[in-house]
This record gives structure tokens, C-alpha cells and sequence, in this order.
């Protein structure tokens, strides 16, 4: 019997791998410089490393060094890139991105920016010619994110900024569920935002991309760290963490998501046969490799994952993970409420076995049976 409980949430978070951990120790104690401090050797030791690690995941993104720029994470790349945008300008961005893109652009309508919210279609996808539609004269900036957490959908970001590039338009995209999940083009991709924690790296460390030409204002004012882009002394520990975990995908993401491709296909399969009144929200293609989004009729999801004491599963996003609403997600797409409510995202990860899906899928044909017994009498 595995180890209870059976972790099944890797798009809210993953475990940092051992590498990552043994790669970040020594720069909480013996290297623990501040890397502004380039006067001394621990100083210049804490800056080496920093600029290392920028070098390391610009060659993951395929950027230039000087591209690659450190923040706590993908929220506030986001919330930097937005930043861009003052008054009189246009943002384009999709009804299903994260709320990190969401609540910044309806902070910003209220201060005379102009937001349009384009539709996806029912698998999530955004479609190229419906984007071209929405492009206006004062069109400043559109934001796609490259992958969805919540129901896995893989935007053809190619597409999608080769659009922006030819109308002038800068194109911004959330990588952070993609990237080392899946391969990025960013050819077409001005301004990306990334985090160390989806990848099985540290949680407070990310990151964005900015290509050269584009000068960003800073959300946090300060000592100007970061050419000015992010005040506040770089996370060392951190930046030396997601630079390992990027460099460990690189080397396994291919194997890795052929194996959780399979493993996802076998839940799904074990799930229409076991559990009667089940469907997918989202593609069946274009999908991250370990991500699978299902509905079950005449069930909420908080009973169903309240019963599963054994797994550790959520319905969407971790930081919607305290509402009560129908996914926005999910509404965005078409789903019914009823159904909505009855969603669960399935995130498997490499420490996930065909042992463990099995599991889950006998653990979801009683507990959702039982469920729908009682609500019956």
C-alpha cells in the first residue's frame, strides 16, 4: 500500500526534487551574500550564482541572458507586465486566464484602460481569427496565457503573437503551467511570466521574461535591483533552485510526459468505466501531459474530495481554492453549473503510478456512488 495521502495536485504546487534542494542548501549557509554586495567575496560568490541561474534559464527559454529577469513568481511578472498599460491604451486577454491577469485588468479599466475578454471555444482554445477581430488602433498589449491549469488546454502562443507582431502589438504570455511540461516556441513571445514551484523547484522565485527594447515600470520601488525592473535583494537560494529544477526538466520532460500522457489516458479510461454520468472538460489533444478535468453528474465536488481522505485532489486553481462559485474557467467554456460544481482536476506528477490511479479510480466509484445514493434519498 503507497504512502497516504496519494498527492494528485501538481498544477496547484509540486515537491521540490532532492537535486533542487541539495543545489539551494549551501546558499543558506556557507554562500549566504547579499549579491548587491559585489565589494567582498561573499557578495561577488551570492552574484555569480544569481547570474548562473539567469543564464541557465535563458538558455531553457532560448532568450538572451540579458531577457531573464527574477520576481517571488509568476503573479507578479504578471502584475509587472500589466503595468505597461496607462490610461487610453487597449488590453486584450482571455475569460480564462489567471486571476493574477484577470483582477489587474479590471483594476485597470477602472483607471481608463480598455479590456476585451475574448471567448474560447469548448475545449479552451483561442481562435487566432477572433483575436485578429479585436485589435484596435490603441490595442497596447494581449495577454494568452501558453497553458491552462484547470483544464490542461495548450494555446498555440505561435499563432497567436505572430498576430500581435505583424499589428505592432505587444504579446504577453503566462508560461507558467507549460513551461517544463511541455516544449515552448517563444519566437513570438514579448513578455512571459514564469515560477519555480510548478516544476518541482522552490515556492517564492520566479521570474519573466522581457525582450530587449521593451523598458517595464517596476510595481516594487526600492534599491533598483534587477536593472531597475524588481527592487529587493534577489532570492539566491531560489534562483539557484528553479535554475536546477529548469535544467533537470530539460533533461526529463520529454520522458516524462509521454509517461504521464499514458498514465492520465489510463484515469480517464478507468473513469468511464467505473464511473457512470463522468466528462472531460476540455481537449483530449493539446492537453498537458498530466492533466485531466472531469465532471461527475449529481455530485459537488467538495463532498467527492472531502470523502477521498486518501488523495489529495482540488477542483481548479489554488488561489480560487476557498470560493464557492462555479469555476470562471469552466463557465468560459460552456459547462453547465451544475456540472461545474461537480468538476475535479486531476494533476498527476512524476511520483504518480498506475498503482495510484487505480486507487483513485476505486475510491471514485464508491464515494461518488454512495454520494449520489444519499442526495437520491
Amino acid at each position: 500500500m503507497p504512502a497516504l495521502p496519494i498527492y494528485m495536485d501538481h498544477h496547484a504546487t509540486t515537491p521540490v526534487d532532492p537535486r533542487v534542494l541539495e543545489a539551494m542548501l549551501p546558499f543558506f549557509t556557507e554562500n549566504f551574500g547579499n549579491p548587491a554586495s559585489l565589494t567582498h567575496e561573499h557578495g561577488r560568490r551570492a552574484s555569480n550564482a544569481v547570474e548562473d541561474a539567469r543564464f541557465g534559464i535563458a538558455r531553457f527559454f532560448g532568450v538572451a541572458l540579458n531577457e531573464v529577469y527574477f520576481t517571488a513568481g509568476a503573479t507578479e511578472s504578471n502584475n509587472i507586465a500589466l503595468n505597461l498599460l496607462a490610461p487610453g491604451d487597449h488590453l486584450i486577454t482571455s475569460a480564462m486566464e489567471h486571476k493574477s491577469i484577470v483582477v489587474p485588468a479590471r483594476r485597470l479599466e477602472k483607471h481608463g484602460v480598455e479590456a476585451t475578454l475574448l471567448t474560447p471555444d469548448s475545449e479552451g482554445f483561442i481562435d487566432p481569427d477572433e483575436l485578429r477581430g479585436a485589435l484596435r488602433p490603441n490595442t497596447k498589449l494581449v495577454s494568452v496565457e501558453a497553458a491552462n491549469g484547470e483544464i490542461g488546454t495548450l494555446q498555440d502562443i505561435v499563432a497567436l503573437g505572430a498576430i500581435c507582431r505583424e499589428r505592432g502589438v505587444l504579446f504577453h504570455s503566462d508560461v507558467t503551467q507549460a513551461a517544463g511540461k511541455v516544449p515552448l516556441d517563444m519566437t513570438n513571445v514579448d513578455l512571459a511570466a514564469f515560477s519555480a514551484h510548478k516544476l518541482y523547484g522552490p515556492k517564492g522565485i520566479g521570474g519573466m521574461i522581457v525582450r530587449r527594447g521593451i523598458r517595464i515600470e517596476p510595481i516594487m520601488l526600492g534599491g533598483g535591483q534587477e536593472k531597475g525592473a524588481r527592487s529587493g535583494t534577489v532570492n539566491v537560494p531560489g534562483a539557484v533552485g528553479m535554475v536546477t529544477a529548469f535544467r533537470i526538466r530539460g533533461e526529463e520532460m520529454a520522458g516524462e510526459a509521454g509517461w504521464l500522457t499514458s498514465l492520465r489516458d489510463i484515469l480517464w479510461d478507468g473513469i468511464v468505466e467505473e464511473v457512470p454520468g463522468a466528462s472531460v472538460n476540455g481537449p483530449r489533444a493539446r492537453r498537458l501531459p498530466g492533466n485531466l478535468n472531469v465532471s461527475f453528474e449529481r455530485v459537488e465536488s467538495d463532498s467527492v474530495m472531502m470523502a477521498m481522505r486518501h488523495f489529495s485532489l482540488s477542483s481548479g486553481s489554488a488561489c480560487s481554492s476557498g470560493e464557492r462559485s462555479a469555476s470562471p474557467v469552466l463557465t468560459a467554456i460552456g459547462v453547465p453549473e451544475a456540472l461545474a460544481y461537480g468538476s475535479i482536476r486531476f494533476g498527476l506528477g512524476k511520483s504518480n503510478t498506475k498503482e495510484h490511479v487505480a486507487l483513485l479510480v476505486d475510491d471514485l466509484r464508491r464515494n461518488v456512488g454512495r454520494l449520489r445514493e444519499i442526495s437520491a434519498a
